[in-house]
């Protein structure tokens, strides 16, 4: 499959002890690490992954797992206090994402209500545009909100050349398009990603933000 752009990643603690700067060598340039989940749940290899990507030149963000049925406030403290931690900074390092994909059997008008809130407490904070992760189908099954203010990390593994891009977004920022990557220095399968060359970072979030 022809994929344009630059290799990413992303990672958690499935991963588990990532050599990065093997995972440097092999041609990744970017990574998107787990951060934090719901309202209370941190991931024990964030720091970790995150300074080893600093450590091996590779651009890196962190993503937040959304749980509609937490409070919005405090996943947004949570998330902010990991960034924190890692001294993240909004004009060198990739924005967050809020990864969408689990209902938690809330309605669609519940989530999208908290999520909208969710991300417009974070990007008060952070000083810069959040990204959304999802599939396709998930954000059909919420009947396609308008949410095209924030960059689009799409979930979508087809052998087309191109994603699926969920209404009314009409490209992409990240596209994560396997699930079960082989890269030297992590063992086993990991998520793969190419960021898209053709986004206007200046159209897509805060100007002196430049991703890649």
């Amino acid at each position: 499959m022809a994929v344009s752009g630059e290799n990413g990643i992303d990672v958690s603690h499935y991963q588990g002890v990532v050599n990065w700067s093997k995972v440097a060598a092999d041609g990744t340039t970017f990574a998107m690490i787990k951060a934090s989940e719901g309202e209370n749940y941190t991931d024990p290899m964030f720091a970790a992954n995150w300074a080893g990507c600093k450590n091996n030149g590779i651009s890196c963000g962190a993503y937040h797992y959304f749980l509609p049925t937490d409070c919005f406030l405090k996943q947004s403290d949570l998330l902010i206090k990991q960034l924190q931690a890692v001294s993240f900074d909004h004009e060198t390092d990739l924005p967050p994402a809020i990864d969408c994909e689990d209902m938690e059997r809330a309605s669609a008008s519940v989530y999208v209500y908290a999520l909208k809130e969710l991300l417009e407490t974070l990007q008060r904070q952070i000083k810069c545009t959040p990204m959304i992760y999802v599939s396709p189908a998930f954000w059909q099954g919420l009947g396609n909100p308008d949410f095209t203010e924030y960059p689009l990390w799409i979930a979508n593994y087809t052998s087309a050349s191109e994603p699926e891009i969920p209404a009314p977004w009409k490209g992409y920022a990240i596209w994560q398009f396997s699930e079960g990557g082989q890269v030297d220095g992590i063992t086993g399968d990991v998520d793969l990603d190419r960021n898209n060359p053709s986004v206007d970072a200046q159209s897509v979030q805060e100007p002196k933000l430049n991703w890649f």
